[in-house]
């Protein structure tokens, strides 16, 4: 293969390392923003290129081929290498105009976020706001979002972080629910209850990521789910009582907090930038605004609640 045939664009590498990362035609598809047979006749143009078969079928799923695994690693740093241009380039970026991705997750970010950052898209009509809501931490390093707002203190090197605010959890259920099966005089007595609960195909069903339920308890759940969106709706619904953050559940008349002024967990909320993405003036921008508005809702996220469980 002449220097000419050579893997060297980064069109290339961003498709092949898409293919290694998501290891089937459809997901590398969706992630890349192109149908499945574009993206396959983009393979094969690139074998064809190469000389040589990188990835072998195995049903839907693509595996390795030795010539594969021959350039994964160089792939990598080309990758590194050319966000690492990206970043240089938005640092030199003075202008306040621009999209600025944001990573969040539910709650914080699909009920807290948009409606926060209203006076900022009055101030800055020409920055776009790109709400990015996922579970999981997106890696910042590889340009998957340009600010994060995690729970837990990030692990990530050449990251900015700050610790913003404390994070409070309490027992919720609707009032409906309460009128019908009575008030709830303490903690014990919620594990005989029906609980909105957590589930993965991970995990084992519980009350919480966050918070771990009692051991060698046998809980009767009625509902169970990976995403909190969900769990909150079926907290609301009736389906009985669950944990959620008192800043979301504030948000809910129907909602009662069955133990007011006591949590029953917390965590701690950053928020974080890329070092050299701190410098871009956009970026900037947001992440000081969302800075200082996390911070002055800091009793809502901490300490909010909403009403008092019924007497009985």
């Amino acid at each position: 293969m002449n220097e000419s045939d050579e893997l060297r664009d980064w069109a290339d590498m961003r498709l092949f390392l898409a293919l290694v990362d998501h290891g089937t035609l459809v997901a590398a598809a969706e992630h890349l923003g192109l149908s499945q047979p574009t993206l396959g006749r983009r393979l094969t143009a690139l074998q064809k290129r190469m000389g040589t078969t990188l990835f072998t079928r195995d049903g839907r799923r693509l595996a390795l081929t030795d010539a594969g695994h021959a350039i994964v690693e160089n792939a990598r740093r080309m990758q590194s290498e050319m966000h690492a241009i990206g970043r240089a380039l938005d640092v030199q970026s003075s202008g306040l105009s621009g999209t600025v991705t944001i990573s969040a997750t539910e709650g914080t970010g699909t009920e807290w976020l948009a409606p926060e950052l209203r006076a900022f898209h009055d101030q800055y009509p020409d920055i776009v706001l790109n709400l990015l809501i996922e579970a999981r931490a997106v890696d910042l390093v590889r340009r998957e979002a340009d600010i994060a707002l995690r729970i837990g203190e990030p692990t990530q090197p050449d990251l900015i972080a700050r610790k913003l605010v404390k994070i409070g959890f309490g027992w919720y259920a609707s009032r409906d629910w309460l009128k019908r099966h009575g008030p709830i005089k303490s903690e014990q007595e919620v594990m005989h209850k029906d609980i909105v609960g957590f589930a993965s195909e991970s995990q084992p069903p519980g009350i919480l990521p966050l918070v771990e339920s009692p051991p060698d308890s046998a809980l009767h759940f009625s509902v169970t789910s990976n995403s909190m969106a969900a769990r909150m709706s079926a907290i609301r619904a009736g389906y009985g009582v669950g944990v959620a953050s008192h800043r979301w559940a504030t948000m809910y008349p129907e909602l009662v907090n069955v133990f007011p002024g006591r949590n029953v967990g917390s965590a701690d909320l950053w928020i974080v930038t890329h070092e050299e993405l701190r410098h871009s003036a956009r970026i900037r921008a947001v992440f000081d605004y969302l800075s200082e508005h996390v911070r002055n809702a800091a009793e809502a996220f901490e300490t909010g609640f909403v009403g008092e469980a019924p007497a009985a």
